[in-house]
């Protein structure tokens, strides 16, 4: 099916897991089909190649902007509304396209297309459910009040999905955790291709790598920064010259503020180095040992993918798909006071940390670009085969 026309939709290219999907998707076709990628507001190519690490260029897609009104695509607010906005776009102009692939979670077209699952915002018992943290900080607008449900309804009115469409899609999960919630909230069955993570490290010995920590992404309520901290507070306390690197951009959010004043209160060894990408992000990986990422139920977790592909031993919390990547009890915890348990047994032996940079290294190979390249174009081929039969 050479020279099929293929469309990768996304509606906002920011700095996220979920869009190194949609770039990596675009490396994967742009050489065999006629690619276009469609969003809201402006792609930067040059940003994104560096931030991701891939290298389209512009004479090898084609950019389609979805009209946003309000300006939605400047801000990572109203994600619903940008979210049935740029759906009911997508539904206008499916059938000029052979395919399309929502790299963004669930979506409801005229024609049938590859969906990839990232994440579950898009469901708010499970969201409320999962990350409770963001209604304390945001009660406001994600609490059940008269506000959000008018928001939600006025979404719903915008473009209303149907879980019939979702269903006669070809459904793509990131880890098997994501699978396992799609099939018993939805019944649909979905095939597990992990994310791309990129990235061609130093190989630097461990015994000159800094004995420091990093902390990879945004930075959000439900990422919980502020518990990352705690922990190596703790564990700092307790005897351990440890320090902390946060690579991820800090705002003037309550969050955000209250971020900024627990480094300001431990600036011996919090560092907020704002967002870190490119070269300067993979020194930082390459040159030290260990990394934390806390966020509870993460669907999958392109940090902690990074962190072990650069050779760092991170440790994340026992649930979601994260585990998948880590796959050893000595680095996984249930609650902060094992994280410092877990975190002082391995900064005190040599040895296991040996062992468990052997296993993560085995890992590793399973999160490639290759890997999810080749996914990407098995579906596409085999779902444009099958079209071509019907």
């Amino acid at each position: 099916m050479v020279g099929s026309k293929i469309a990768v939709t996304h509606p906002r290219l920011g700095f996220g897991g979920s869009e190194s999907l949609a770039l990596w998707a675009v490396e994967a076709l742009k050489n065999d089909h006629d690619v276009s990628l469609i969003t809201g507001g402006p792609v930067d190519l040059r940003c994104l190649n560096e931030y991701y690490g891939t290298a389209i260029q512009d004479d090898e897609v084609r950019i389609v902007r979805a009209p946003l009104p309000l300006k939605l695509w400047r801000t990572a607010k109203l994600a619903g509304l940008r979210g049935a906005v740029f759906q009911r776009y997508c539904r206008r102009i499916a059938p000029q396209f052979d395919l399309l692939i929502n790299t963004y979670g669930l979506c409801d077209f005229p024609v049938p297309a590859i969906q990839c699952i990232a994440d579950f915002s898009f469901v708010r018992e499970w969201r409320d459910a999962l990350h409770p943290e963001l209604a304390g900080y945001r009660r406001w607008w994600y609490g059940d009040s008269p506000l959000r449900r008018t928001y939600l309804n006025f979404c719903d009115a915008t473009s209303r999905p149907s879980p019939e469409g979702w269903k006669r899609n070809l459904t793509l999960a990131n880890s098997h955790w994501t699978a396992g919630l799609l099939k018993e909230k939805f019944g649909i069955a979905s095939q597990v291709v992990y994310p791309p993570v990129s990235g061609n490290f130093l190989e630097i010995p461990w015994e000159r790598r800094e004995n420091g920590f990093l902390s990879i992404g945004r930075v959000v309520p439900e990422k919980r920064l502020d518990a990352a901290i705690e922990i190596l507070s703790r564990v700092r306390r307790r005897g351990a010259d440890v320090h902390l690197h946060v690579l991820g951009g800090v705002d003037d959010s309550p969050f955000g503020r209250k971020i900024k004043c627990l480094a300001a209160r431990n600036r011996g060894w919090v560092f907020l180095e704002g967002w870190v990408s490119g070269p300067k992000k993979m020194a930082m990986l390459a040159t030290h040992r260990f990394g934390i990422h806390a966020r509870t139920h993460e669907p999958f977790g392109i940090a902690p993918a990074e962190m072990i592909k650069a050779g760092c031993i991170p440790f994340v919390p026992n649930g979601g798909g994260q585990t998948e990547i880590i796959d050893h009890p000595a680095l996984t915890f249930e609650n902060e006071q094992e994280a410092v348990r877990k975190i002082e047994t391995v900064l005190s032996s040599p040895e296991a940390q040996k062992s468990l940079a052997c296993h993560l290294s085995i890992q590793a190979r399973k999160f490639s670009t290759e890997n999810f390249m080749a996914a990407i174009r098995k579906a596409a081929e085999e779902f444009l085969a099958a079209a071509s039969v019907v």
